[in-house]
């Protein structure tokens, strides 16, 4: 299965004179969703297990990376979309998403399984798969290695994200610490759970809090931009919560950029809800 669409970078998908980060996992996010729906012949709504629960796409991790940063796309500037799909058995799904303007470009890759959500409580989503429907969706021969990397980090036994040029130690102490506090009308989708696109910007937010106390002369978001960014979803969290946010590490890996390791945590049962590696850059193309 695969995509294919035309962008115009307009007002709506921009921010801080850059592609909105925002707007672009939940581009990147919903192409997923259509190529599922698409291999399933199913509208997103109508995706049910063998009981007549509903199910949801839940996004496990999802990996970015731009040849520049995302400063380097341009307000009016054209660009396409392109992604296909694969799977490995019936509920795990990984797409390879391209979105391309001239020569500058970002490569994503998402994985997501399926589950079932508790109606009166977020921390207890229970994996499952679709059933009746006729699976278009082309079958991996084996695990790849981006699902494997998600069950053993899950599992404590990675202690290094590796991606070309970039070494992230994967470490539980920490250098900075602050709460975040949701905001039911940004960060919640249309069933309530914390929207997978929103835990990228809470770590930014809290992220900027640190950098900004430390530059005193110029203000992080407007400097540094996103060139790299890998996302670890473990789990989700109800309206009321508190998010706490842990920098683990942070190193100046050029003049111009910072790799920097993270993790969102419940406040409320100290569960990590997900663990973050990003590159941030001033250079741009």
């Amino acid at each position: 299965m695969s995509i294919s669409k035309n962008i115009t970078f307009n007002m709506p998908q921009m921010a801080l004179e850059a592609i909105s980060e925002n707007w672009l996992f939940k581009e990147i996010g919903d192409a997923h969703w259509d190529l599922i729906c698409d291999g399933l012949n199913t509208r997103s709504f109508d995706l049910k297990n063998d009981t007549g629960d509903r199910l949801y796409a839940t996004f496990v991790r999802i990996k970015i990376e731009c040849n520049a940063t995302l400063k380097s796309f341009k307000e009016n500037e054209q660009a396409v979309l392109m992604g296909d799909i694969n799977r490995f058995g019936n509920s795990m799904y990984f797409s390879n998403v391209h979105l391309d303007a001239g020569k500058k470009s970002i490569r994503a890759n998402l994985m997501t399984t399926f589950s079932i959500r508790n109606k009166t409580d977020n921390t207890k989503l229970a994996k499952s798969e679709p059933a009746d429907v006729v699976n278009q969706v082309a079958t991996l021969t084996g695990l790849p290695q981006i699902g494997s990397e998600y069950r053993l980090l899950k599992k404590g036994i990675l202690k290094e994200i590796i991606h070309g040029d970039y070494h992230f130690k994967v470490k539980e102490d920490q250098i900075f610490e602050t709460v975040y506090e949701l905001n039911p009308y940004y960060d919640l989708n249309g069933v309530n759970l914390l929207y997978f696109a929103a835990y990228p910007i809470i770590n930014d937010v809290c992220e900027a809090k640190y950098f900004n106390q430390k530059f005193k002369d110029q203000r992080w978001e407007q400097t540094y931009y996103t060139a790299y960014k890998d996302i670890f979803y473990y789990a989700n969290c109800n309206i009321e919560e508190n998010i706490i946010y842990r920098m683990h590490d942070c190193e100046k890996i050029s003049d111009d950029a910072y790799k920097i390791s993270s993790s969102l945590i419940r406040e409320s049962d100290n569960v990590t809800i997900a663990k973050l590696f990003t590159v941030k850059s001033k250079k741009h193309a």
